[in-house]
C-alpha cells in the first residue's frame, strides 16, 4: 500500500499592521513555508523508500545473506589436505551455479561503438562515486555487473540501449547494490554527481525522483535480482587456497586486476568464478612462481586450486591471457579498450601504497 501523502503544515503568517506586515516578518513566513515543504518532500521521500525495501525484502527473503552462511571459512589445513571438501563439495559450485550475469557473445558483438563508448565512461564515474562516497569493493563490482546485466535485458527485449540515460542508470545501478554490499550511497549524493556530468551526456537536471523511479524500473527489468555472485564471493577463499596472504600487496594484487576487468566490457562474458580464478592464477604467476619468490618450483594451478575453485587451468587460461593483455594497456588510453582514469586513482591512493609503488613507479 502507498504511503499516505501528509499535508504540509504551512507556518501561520504574521500578524499584520494596518493591513500591511512588515518585510522581515513576510521573508522569515516565506523562508518558514519553504522550509516546511522541504521537510514534506523529505518525509514523502523516505516512505517511498521504506515502501521499496519492504518490498525488496518480501521478494529476496534474505536469500542472499543466508546464501553467504552456506559456505565455511577454511582454514590453512583444511584447504590442503581437502578433509572438509566432502561435506561442503557444492558450496562453490553453487555460488557459481547462482551466476547468470556472464554476457553472451553477441550482445558485446552488436551493442555498437556508441554504447561501448558511453559505458566506459559510466563505468569510470561508478569508480570516482565510489571512492569519493566510500562506497566498498564489493558493490563496485556488483554494480558494473548489475549495469550491463540490465543494458544485456534491454538489448534482448528490443527496447534498446538508451531508453533511459545511460550514466544515470550506471549510478541507479551503484545505489541498489551499495543497499546489498555496504552501507547505501545517499541518493542526495548520486543527484549531485550527475549533474555534475556534461550535458552532452546528461540531458537534463536531475532529482532524487528520477533514482526513485529508475530503481524501480531497473529492479523489474531484472527480476529484483542483484549482480551475486561476484569475483568477491570467491577471492579470500581462492586466494588462500593459492598460498597468498591475507592483507599483503599480492592479495590486494588480485583485487586489483578484478576491478581491472571492469573497465573492459569484453570481460563481462565471463563467469565471476573464472574471473577470480584467472585473477589468482595471474597473481601466482607474476609474485609468488618466478625465481627468487616464496613459490619458486610449485605447478601455477595446484591440485588444492582446481579442488577448492572446482576450476581446471584449461578453463581459465583464455580469461588469463586476456587479462594480461588488458595489463599491458595501463597508462596507454590510445589502446586501452575503457577509461581507466578512476580505477588508476583508486589505486594510486596511499591506502594501496604497497602495490601502487610496485605497478606505478
Amino acid at each position: 500500500m502507498a504511503p499516505k501523502k501528509r499535508a504540509a503544515e504551512a507556518p501561520v503568517e504574521p500578524q499584520r499592521r494596518n493591513g500591511r506586515g512588515s518585510k522581515k516578518a513576510r521573508q522569515q513566513h516565506l523562508a518558514a513555508a519553504i522550509e516546511a515543504q522541504v521537510v514534506h518532500e523529505q518525509q514523502d521521500e523516505l516512505d517511498i523508500c521504506r515502501q521499496n525495501a519492504s518490498q525488496r525484502e518480501k521478494a529476496f527473503q534474505n536469500g542472499t545473506e543466508k546464501l553467504r552462511f552456506l559456505v565455511p571459512d577454511y582454514n590453512g589445513a583444511a584447504l590442503l589436505s581437502g578433509a572438509m571438501m566432502s561435506q561442503y563439495s557444492s558450496a562453490v559450485k553453487a555460488h557459481s551455479d547462482l551466476d547468470r550475469f556472464a554476457m553472451p557473445e553477441g550482445f558485446l558483438s552488436q551493442c555498437g561503438e556508441e554504447f561501448k563508448k558511453l559505458r566506459s565512461f559510466t563505468v569510470d564515474r561508478i569508480f570516482a562515486a565510489c571512492s569519493s562516497m566510500r562506497v566498498c569493493g564489493g558493490a563496485l563490482v556488483a554494480s558494473v555487473r548489475l549495469f550491463d546485466y540490465y543494458q544485456y535485458k534491454q538489448w534482448e527485449s528490443g527496447v534498446g540501449l538508451f531508453e533511459h540515460n545511460v550514466v544515470a542508470v550506471g549510478y541507479t545501478c551503484l545505489w541498489i547494490a551499495s543497499k546489498f554490499e555496504s552501507d547505501a550511497a545517499l541518493v542526495n549524493d548520486l543527484v549531485s554527481l550527475m549533474n555534475q556530468v556534461p550535458w552532452d551526456k546528461r540531458g537534463k537536471d536531475f532529482t532524487p525522483n528520477d533514482f526513485l523511479n529508475l530503481e524501480i524500473h531497473i529492479q523489474g527489468v531484472v527480476g529484483m535480482r542483484v549482480a551475486f555472485p561476484t569475483p568477491c564471493s570467491f577471492t579470500d577463499r581462492f586466494a588462500e587456497a593459492g598460498g597468498i596472504a591475507m592483507d599483503t600487496k599480492d592479495h590486494s594484487f588480485v583485487y586489483f586486476l578484478q576491478e581491472l576487468t571492469l573497465t573492459d566490457l569484453n570481460f563481462s562474458k565471463y563467469k565471476a568464478i573464472i574471473i577470480t580464478s584467472a585473477a589468482v592464477y595471474m597473481t601466482r604467476k607474476m609474485w609468488l612462481l618466478m625465481e627468487g619468490q616464496p613459490r619458486h618450483g610449485e605447478d601455477s594451478w595446484t591440485d588444492t586450486l582446481a579442488r577448492v575453485t572446482g576450476v581446471r587451468k584449461s578453463q581459465l587460461r583464455h580469461c588469463a591471457g586476456k587479462m594480461a593483455d588488458l595489463l599491458r594497456t595501463l597508462g596507454r588510453p590510445d589502446v586501452a579498450e575503457g577509461i581507466q582514469d578512476a580505477f588508476v586513482a583508486k589505486w594510486s591512493l596511499p591506502v594501496n601504497y604497497a602495490l601502487a609503488a610496485t605497478l606505478y613507479d
